[in-house]
């Protein structure tokens, strides 16, 4: 917040309190499509349902801070089935989310509850430092806080690199599905140009350069898109990467049959 917004409202805050805070930007995107800034539209408004919102205008981003007496649950589940309906409408682009706790103060300065923070900035440069891939991340103040809580709908799986040394962890959702493939006959065969481009970059996320000669090899031996995703993903040894590349397969596979 810069200085004249902060003194505007200083005077009209509530004592601190500490709360769950969320970073939301599309993974690696800086120009969207009117289809997807559409679908990501309707993403916000999902959110606003769900606590107070801030955005920066015109960028495909948000930060959702919750009241503090809101179950976080169940609030966590409502948001993860908001982001999986923005990606199944825009795949293949991907959510990224960091899930932070700590102090906000309330203000009323605007005639509703808002608020204002240094966890909604913390979170926010927390998500700037996160992997690009996509998905949901905690920090380490929020994994504390979640270790006190019963009945999540997550577990929390160690990272490596530099995120694990700024202490974060992915969110794994038990309860995180996408739509199913198409039936054999649809339209997507596993040799489709557009689909194998899509493949190569994608799988070159997780294992770099060499996924385009494993994309290749695979194509050759699977006449089936169901035979090749999985194919492929016994390449990535880490199992969450894994879940998240055969997530991003089926959501794309499934947009083609639509």
């Amino acid at each position: 917040m810069e200085k004249e917004d902060w003194d505007a409202v200083s005077s009209q805050v509530s004592a601190p309190v500490s709360t769950t805070v969320i970073a939301f930007d599309i993974a690696g995107a800086y120009i969207v499509d009117a289809a997807a800034s559409a679908s990501f539209e309707g993403f916000v408004a999902a959110a606003r349902a769900l606590g107070f919102v801030t955005q920066e205008t015109g960028k495909p981003n948000l930060t959702l801070t919750l009241a503090p007496e809101l179950a976080v649950g169940d609030i966590l589940n409502r948001v993860v089935a908001a982001v999986s309906a923005f990606e199944a409408a825009a795949a293949p682009l991907r959510i990224r989310a960091m899930v932070h706790y700590g102090v906000v103060f309330r203000t009323e300065s605007v005639g509703e509850l808002s608020y204002v923070g240094s966890a909604i900035r913390s979170t926010q440069s927390a998500l700037r430092r996160a992997p690009a891939a996509g998905g949901f991340v905690a920090t380490q103040d929020f994994a504390a806080y979640a270790a006190k809580l019963s009945d999540l709908p997550f577990r929390l799986q160690a990272m490596s690199g530099a995120a694990a040394a700024d202490g974060m962890s992915q969110m794994a959702f038990s309860g995180r599905t996408v739509a199913p493939p198409p039936a054999a006959g649809g339209r997507l065969q596993s040799a489709d140009a557009a689909f194998v481009a899509f493949v190569k970059r994608r799988l070159a996320e997780d294992i770099g350069p060499f996924a385009s000669a494993l994309v290749d090899r695979a194509v050759r031996s699977s006449t089936a898109v169901e035979q090749l995703v999985p194919a492929l993903s016994r390449e990535i040894d880490d199992a969450a990467a894994r879940a998240r590349f055969e997530e991003d397969m089926l959501r794309y596979i499934s947009s083609q049959a639509r």
